[in-house]
């Protein structure tokens, strides 16, 4: 019953970002059109003899690494030995408590003494303490935060603590959420068999993907982010807006409140018509202090009325990024136009007070070092050949001369929304 109810928790607060993560896998690209797209499995409730084992044997199968978070009443002198296994492997040994109960209520006291037993245990097993820290039942206090050390992780629910979830469901759940820089929440708690045979049929198609699995430590270094306090992380994404430059200031100032503040209507509005002109160009930034990163909510009370928020791509905790195509995914989703909607505007996403400094839309030509947008076979035209030579790349028996030019989204990738916008101008007669 107490996990049924931390995975109830821990579903409301993550599995809403499971949709917003899914529309598309985006790479990230290298100068060469290479794909690196990480991804970090965690595990919770172990370390066991079984099921922990089990775990790691497809681990090394796959020469992945992977993140446990560890109970420490479960540590014991043979349980300790898959600890030191996972170790050696290069997984990382991370912190889920004590005695896993709800530490949102503990005095300091108490939550100090929590972590500080596993971190001892972790220390005599690999002579490290650990890096990160999985609340139980995803219950966050500030208190927890102002006297726990370690980052705060959850990631995206996969259900996998239900019986009634099969093994193929549960896969599925990984891979629907898999996108790069995404914590997929799993659990090796003893008997979870399900688990086992879901990453049996998840693993292999990740890997097919171009997915490379990772520690969070691993994950954080190469996704260029420093963890940061007062914050609990489900995605590591990369800043995607280094190419962008001030389109156009929003708001300026300092607006706080919590999501049911009815001043967030009337602080940051944005124009739907003019979103709709920028097309893929654009992007939304928004400065920001909060626990929680704000949405963007997509309004619509005429007619067949519409509530949506858009997730941001990117947020580290001070700065929030929201692509246009993943705006768009969501207009596309629901079936309605920007210019359907009674009202587009930033807000905050929680219960506790967010603080707004700013909301700026950001632009992109989408051209790089003198290019053509969308040339990306680089002959000095954009037309149905650079349709043709995308296609094959994203089929993979292609190479883009200058896959920069086929950004059209402007987001640092080259992927299946690009293809779209570049089919979607030759259709509209508007390439050369």
């Amino acid at each position: 019953m107490k996990n049924l109810f931390k995975r109830a928790v821990a579903s409301a607060a993550s599995l809403v970002l499971i949709s917003a993560f899914s529309a598309a896998v985006q790479p990230c690209m290298t100068g060469s059109g290479a794909e690196t797209k990480l991804i970090a499995l965690t595990f919770d409730d172990g370390p066991n003899t079984t099921t922990t084992n089990e775990v790691l044997d497809i681990l090394e199968q796959y020469d992945a690494k992977a993140s446990f978070f560890l109970i420490g009443t479960n540590i014991n002198e043979e349980s300790a030995k898959s600890v030191k296994r996972a170790y050696d492997m290069g997984c990382e040994i991370d912190n889920h408590s004590k005695t896993h109960s709800n530490m949102g209520s503990m005095s300091p006291e108490d939550i100090k003494a929590e972590i500080a037993y596993v971190d001892e245990k972790v220390t005599e097993i690999t002579g490290e303490p650990t890096r990160f820290f999985r609340p139980p039942f995803i219950d966050v206090s500030q208190t927890m935060y102002d006297n726990i050390e370690l980052p705060f992780i959850c990631g995206i629910d996969c259900q996998d603590y239900m019986e009634n979830v099969t093994a193929q469901e549960r896969a599925d759940y990984i891979l629907n959420g898999a996108r790069d820089g995404v914590i997929v929440l799993l659990h090796d708690a003893a008997g979870n068999s399900q688990t086992v045979e879901a990453l049996k049929i998840a693993m292999p198609e990740l890997a097919d993907q171009g997915y490379e699995f990772v520690t969070l430590t691993e994950l954080f270094e190469r996704q260029g982010e420093t963890p940061k306090r007062n914050m609990i992380y489900t995605t590591v994404a990369k800043y995607p807006c280094s190419g962008y430059t001030q389109y156009k200031n929003i708001f300026t100032g300092e607006a706080a409140g919590t999501s049911s503040w009815a001043g967030w209507s009337d602080t940051a509005v944005l124009d739907g018509a003019e979103l709709k002109e920028l097309g893929s160009s654009y992007s939304i930034e928004v400065k920001y202090s909060c626990s929680d990163p704000p949405v963007i909510a997509l309004q619509k009370w005429s007619g067949t009325a519409v509530w949506q928020q858009v997730q941001p791509f990117y947020s580290n905790g001070d700065t929030a990024c929201f692509l246009a195509s993943d705006i768009q995914s969501v207009l596309d989703d629901i079936g309605v136009d920007y210019t359907d909607l009674d009202r587009i505007t930033v807000t905050a996403s929680t219960t506790g007070t967010m603080t707004m400094t700013s909301v700026d839309i950001l632009v992109s030509s989408g051209e790089e070092a003198g290019g053509i947008a969308g040339d990306v076979n680089a002959d000095g035209r954009f037309n149905i050949a650079d349709l043709v030579s995308m296609d094959k790349f994203l089929l993979g028996y292609g190479v883009l001369k200058a896959p920069e030019a086929g950004d059209l989204c402007a987001d640092a990738r080259v992927d299946s929304f690009d293809l779209a916008l570049i089919r979607k101008l030759i259709s509209q007669g508007t390439a050369a």
